[in-house]
């Protein structure tokens, strides 16, 4: 998708959020000039958390990827990113998102924390905001695939209050979720 020129910036999705263990990070719509916060979030995951969210394991996001990830169109893509400072800079410490794929008709979701942040309540409360967001975009069927193993994704959607419904195929949860 073509870059969003900054006036198109959705700042009315911005907003604070306070952790189970006090802190306050900010949620915020991703910039494109997020690549370099993206990528280091990606490279303080462990191993396993990569692998839950791509179901694959990767070395690196592939600079490709960094650029769909940073270029939405923030309607039929959207993402947010919890923020907070550390030493001094700013960092991303988690990512949600969804985006619609023409070639299955289907709006996906993910999400990623890193490993330090999880536990807090920030994945449910990314993830709530992001398909209220999607809700408000006229989405009302969201999509994912999520790895059998992958028992704090499943019990965060149960906490989330929508129905989710699963099927399994192939060793994945194909999950649906209506909002």
């Amino acid at each position: 998708m073509s870059s969003i020129p900054n006036e198109s910036y959705p700042a009315q999705y911005e907003s604070r959020l306070t952790l189970k263990n006090g802190r306050e990070v900010l949620l915020r719509p991703i910039r494109h000039t997020d690549g370099p916060l993206l990528v280091d979030l990606f490279n303080r995951i462990s191993p396993d958390s990569i692998y839950f969210r791509f179901l694959r394991p990767l070395q690196s996001l592939p600079e490709a990827m960094v650029h769909r990830f940073t270029h939405v169109d923030y309607r039929t893509e959207f993402a947010l990113v919890a923020a907070v400072e550390e030493d001094g800079k700013d960092a991303v410490i988690a990512v949600g998102r969804y985006g619609y794929n023409p070639d299955d008709e289907h709006t996906d979701f993910a999400i990623a924390v890193r490993d330090d942040w999880q536990r807090l309540g920030l994945g449910r409360a990314l993830l709530r905001r992001v398909l209220e967001i999607g809700g408000e975009h006229g989405i009302r069927r969201f999509w994912s695939l999520i790895d059998v193993r992958n028992e704090n994704m499943r019990r965060m959607l149960a906490e989330l209050g929508y129905e989710v419904r699963y099927s399994l195929r192939d060793g994945l949860f194909h999950t649906e979720i209506l909002v």
